[in-house]
């Protein structure tokens, strides 16, 4: 699904994979956050599978959702709240979606080591 805006000069679509995106590097910017290479890593093998953002838009609304990791020694609920409160003001700011609501999903913890997610 696209947002499509019509002007005079012609449309404007945003896609999906560009709010995946804008919502991605806004949630790698949280302290807190397990981040490889600028990169969410998905926290378990099952989120592994699909993507650890994914957008859901109707209309001019999206909805997104996150599997992370919290690095150790973060209190994970602090870090959950600072994503939602940066990817919402990160998207509409950007886009002019409005997004509706943002779901973290803390499904692992990392220990530092950089290579591994405990489930």
């Amino acid at each position: 699904m696209e947002k499509i805006d019509k002007h005079t000069a012609g449309s404007i679509k945003v896609s999906e994979d560009v709010l995946i995106k804008i919502a991605e590097t806004a949630a790698c910017e949280i302290e807190g956050v397990y981040v490889v290479n600028n990169r969410l890593l998905p926290p378990s093998t099952i989120s592994r599978l699909r993507r650890p953002v994914r957008v859901k838009v109707n209309g001019e609304a999206a909805a997104i959702r996150f599997d992370i990791s919290v690095l150790d020694g973060y209190n994970a609920i602090k870090v959950a709240e600072d994503i939602q409160r940066s990817v919402k003001s990160a998207v509409q700011n950007m886009t002019g979606f409005t997004v509706t609501k943002v779901d973290v999903n803390v499904a692992g913890v990392s220990f530092n080591d950089g290579d591994t997610a405990a489930e």
